[in-house]
């Protein structure tokens, strides 16, 4: 809460949501951020402290032309990572978390570790992604420039997985 306090005496409005509150394993909140006349934009808030573990979070900084440069600390990239592939991925196969999978590897974020783990995944990726229409689930969120990708995402992906894994 002290952040957010920070937030708003820079002069950017916020407003914390009606459903925003501790769970079983830590915090859900969603934030939503009001500066001038502009859009608000809400940002989802999701701590999670039930594995127990002590990580120390890296630090960014973030630029934009609506304020001044702050810091964000967040995860560290390979739990960032994992936490994508092995559990949202894994757990949820949902179609977004496909389509992160295929940005990660497209940027070039999978440690050594990680592409072991991947590949004795691959194929069960691969036929989980032929269930899924991605032109329907992900269409209306992708910019234009990415629609081409979903045309045939299995695929896209499964190509991806082969360079990235062989």
């Amino acid at each position: 809460m002290r952040v957010l306090a920070e937030i708003e005496r820079a002069g950017i409005k916020v407003e914390i949501g009606e459903k925003s509150n501790t769970t079983s394993g830590g915090y859900f909140g969603v934030a939503a951020f009001k500066l001038f006349d502009y859009q608000s934009i809400d940002v989802e808030i999701n701590i999670s402290e039930r594995n127990g573990r002590d990580i120390r979070g890296e630090i960014d900084s973030v630029t934009n032309d609506f304020t001044t440069t702050y810091n964000l600390v967040h995860l560290p990239q390979e739990e960032l990572v994992n936490e994508k592939i092995f559990s949202a991925l894994i757990e949820r196969k949902k179609p977004r978390d496909f389509y992160d999978l295929y940005i990660i590897m497209r940027k070039g974020m999978l440690s050594s570790g990680q592409k072991k783990k991947l590949f004795e995944i691959k194929d069960n990726i691969v036929n989980w992604t032929r269930q899924i229409d991605f032109r329907a689930e992900l269409g209306a969120f992708l910019p234009i420039d990415q629609q081409s990708i979903i045309r045939d995402f299995p695929r896209a992906l499964e190509d991806e997985l082969n360079r990235q894994l062989a």
